[in-house]
């Protein structure tokens, strides 16, 4: 008896942390960049942790075909204790909405299975790292580090800021404006300090990688961090703790 009894109550409990079908599918992790990007939440079986401007919240949830409803019973002024969500899935994306409003104007949500393919939302272009052979540093100036991400598009080469496109031919020629531009946001001591932080795909050639630096030697004074393959870090995960660093670009300089 004691034996049937144990076997009830186990079977009780399982059947109490399963989820349905439209909860199973949003298990994992959602993230709102590069639509948003103060918006981090993830669907545990029994919990769900949300992050909000790095504001950390946790609680319960469930959620049927088309309504999420989410639980956070630590009270924290100006935000509410119960919401009740509506929601459309579609693939990788995830889109909700307050139950009173007419349309899904909240930034999407995109699940994050790899944090390099996330980052590479906003850029929209193919870039695998090279991996090295050598040790690599991690670059603690990042914010002194102006971008350049040169990779595919429909396996056409392209070399992007983040603010503006290149031309491979022509266009590079302003890039003097994007440093320039650069520059004036930043304080004068802080100069001699900024480099190009260089994010190409592996199968780009040296030739043409070479080719590039040459135009870039425009800034002679500027060096070069050649960012390469590290499994261990989460190249572009969202700074949901705000802990001081956005991104962690590792590599070497050239």
């Amino acid at each position: 008896m004691k034996k049937i009894f144990t076997i009830f109550i186990l079977a009780f409990f399982i059947s109490s942390c399963s989820k349905n079908e439209y909860e199973q599918k949003l298990i994992g992790n959602w993230n709102n960049y590069p639509s948003g990007e103060f918006t981090d939440i993830t669907f545990y079986k029994d919990s769900v942790v949300a992050y909000e401007y790095y504001l950390k919240r946790k609680g319960t949830w469930k959620a049927d075909k088309s309504k999420i409803k989410l639980h956070f019973p630590k009270k924290i002024k100006g935000y509410r204790e119960y919401y009740s969500l509506d929601y459309k899935l579609n693939n990788d994306s995830l889109q909700i909405k307050n139950k009173n409003d007419k349309e899904f104007v909240i930034p999407t949500l995109f699940r994050v299975s790899d944090y390099w393919e996330h980052y590479l939302r906003k850029i929209n272009l193919q870039i695998e790292l090279p991996e090295a052979d050598f040790k690599l540093i991690k670059n603690d100036s990042m914010n002194l580090g102006i971008n350049l991400y040169i990779g595919y598009k429909n396996e056409k080469l392209s070399i992007k800021s983040d603010s503006r496109n290149f031309n491979q031919k022509s266009d590079l020629r302003n890039l003097a404006l994007l440093v320039f531009s650069e520059k004036a946001m930043r304080e004068k001591s802080e100069d001699k300090f900024m480099y190009f932080n260089l994010i190409i795909d592996k199968n780009v050639s040296n030739k043409k990688i070479d080719s590039i630096k040459q135009i870039l030697k425009i800034f002679p004074e500027m060096k070069y961090f050649r960012v390469y393959k590290n499994n261990s870090a989460n190249y572009g995960k969202y700074n949901i703790k705000n802990n001081g660093e956005s991104w962690n670009w590792y590599g070497r300089y050239e």
